[in-house]
């Protein structure tokens, strides 16, 4: 499971997934209460974060782009979260300067031995759901939907996510149809943009896509 802040930020959701026994690398914000220690006071993630040496941070990279890979500098932590109520949950905190200057906070409940490549490409899988959104409601319509019922929402959903992938399926033969200078497109979408949800050649692409 990822998600944003609003999600990350909410100890009820967190508790949710930890009792469905789900794993899971949300965004939190910067106030987030952490401790490095079972007993140690809580403190925020951004202090603990800006704490850690240079020797700390690890430049890692996730998946390949239309500009190359993406990568960031990452510091992975061990700590605990504090919840509402005083209790403790282990997990792993993870602070992350990306390319375009700004520092971000991941919470996850990943065991100990889990790699850090791993929690990473996780935390960023969100950028795939938040594509189908957007393509979804700009070509298909799904911000018109007026019904009010979950049976409705549910089946007008179902019926965008269908027509999505028969959009990204035909986008990506007819793709291999046609030659073009420099350098080749390996993400892609409907809409032709380089900021796309699907990678070329990923057959995983269309599960994902109904997962969303």
């Amino acid at each position: 499971m990822t998600a944003d802040g609003d999600y990350g930020d909410n100890p009820n959701f967190l508790a949710g997934l930890e009792l469905r026994q789900e794993r899971y690398v949300v965004a939190v914000r910067c106030d987030f209460g952490v401790a490095l220690g079972q007993f140690a006071p809580a403190q925020r993630v951004d202090a603990l974060v800006a704490a850690q040496g240079k020797r700390q941070w690890r430049t890692v990279r996730w998946r390949e782009g239309s500009q190359g890979w993406l990568r960031a500098r990452v510091v992975a932590l061990r700590c605990w979260r504090v919840t509402a109520d005083g209790k403790r949950r282990i997990g792993w905190l993870l602070g992350e300067d990306a390319s375009d200057g700004k520092r971000r906070y991941y919470w996850s409940n990943f065991g100990r031995h889990t790699p850090l490549v791993r929690m990473v490409e996780y935390a960023h899988r969100r950028h795939w759901v938040e594509r189908f959104h957007e393509e979804a409601k700009e070509l298909l319509g799904w911000d018109q939907y007026q019904g009010r019922l979950w049976p409705g929402f549910h089946r007008n959903s179902v019926l965008v996510m269908l027509a999505y992938s028969f959009l990204v399926w035909q986008e990506f033969e007819q793709r291999q149809r046609v030659s073009r200078r420099g350098r080749p497109r390996r993400p892609f979408s409907p809409s032709g943009r380089p900021q796309a949800t699907v990678a070329a050649g990923d057959p995983s692409a269309h599960r994902r896509l109904a997962a969303a």
